[in-house]
């Protein structure tokens, strides 16, 4: 059996034009006769409304950067992040007065809309999140985002040794555990399947998707992915906005 994993921003969605490509939907359609299909995004499940002509395609979910993984029914894994944790980063987003976010499994919550915020959400095809900065007392949180200069984040690194922040447009960054990756919540998910990575063919274009690019047994980096993704991709196909994915897929033979 082999697996087909799919990133979504920049790969399945062109984020530039806000849409998924009509070769996308035939490809993954033909695919899916053979094939048992997931996505593996920094999403989570109530963000995919921009894959919605997709959905019914999809057999497994790793969301949120591998902290949470689920079949269409069932949730196989959940990682949320402990509230204690979490405090400490939201006194030093405070006193930096940086905008700073959560991501739960099935809401989201912001500190407040500025500029940053909005030109990210929007570059992403994302609708604005409410604001609420008591979100982490009142529900489990799986991810946080803050918005912030290069400068900033050498601070919150140098003083969050135990998070990891992950860069998704020019200030935003995905904060998590550094145990969280989506390589993780790949494996989670290849073990409660029976299978191995060997097994798995994995589409990428973020820094986030390196690790599963790394392990996949077929890596495949889109056109537009970034460099450190490009060079561990055992083939780089097309840019998303290029046809990239159903070119790939037929330079397989997988289609």
């Amino acid at each position: 059996m082999k697996l087909f994993l799919f990133d979504i921003d920049g790969t399945l969605f062109d984020n530039s034009n806000r849409k998924v490509h009509l070769s996308t939907v035939k490809a993954l359609k033909k695919l899916k006769k053979n094939y048992k299909l997931g996505i593996a995004t920094g999403r989570a499940e109530f963000m995919l409304y921009s894959i919605h002509n997709l959905i019914d395609l999809i057999d497994y979910f790793v969301l949120i950067n591998g902290q949470i993984v689920k079949t269409k029914s069932f949730t196989i894994y959940s990682n949320p992040i402990a509230v204690n944790e979490i405090a400490p980063l939201i006194k030093d987003f405070e006193n930096m007065k940086l905008a700073y976010g959560f991501e739960g499994e099935k809401d989201e919550a912001i500190s407040r809309i500025d500029n940053n915020v909005i030109q990210s959400f929007q570059v992403l095809d994302l609708k604005l999140p409410p604001i609420n900065k008591n979100y982490y007392k009142e529900r489990e949180v799986f991810q946080m985002w803050v918005f912030c200069s290069s400068d900033d984040l050498i601070k919150l690194t140098e003083n969050h040794p135990s998070f990891q922040f992950i860069q998704w447009l020019k200030h935003g960054y995905d904060v998590l555990p550094t145990t969280a990756a989506k390589g993780i919540g790949v494996k989670k998910l290849i073990d409660y399947l029976g299978l191995s990575f060997k097994d798995v063919v994995a589409f990428g274009d973020g820094d986030n998707d390196y690790e599963m690019i790394v392990k996949a047994g077929l890596g495949i980096a889109m056109g537009n992915a970034t460099e450190k993704v490009k060079d561990v991709a055992d083939y780089i196909t097309d840019d998303v906005n290029s046809n990239g994915i159903f070119k790939a897929l037929k330079q397989y033979n997988f289609i």
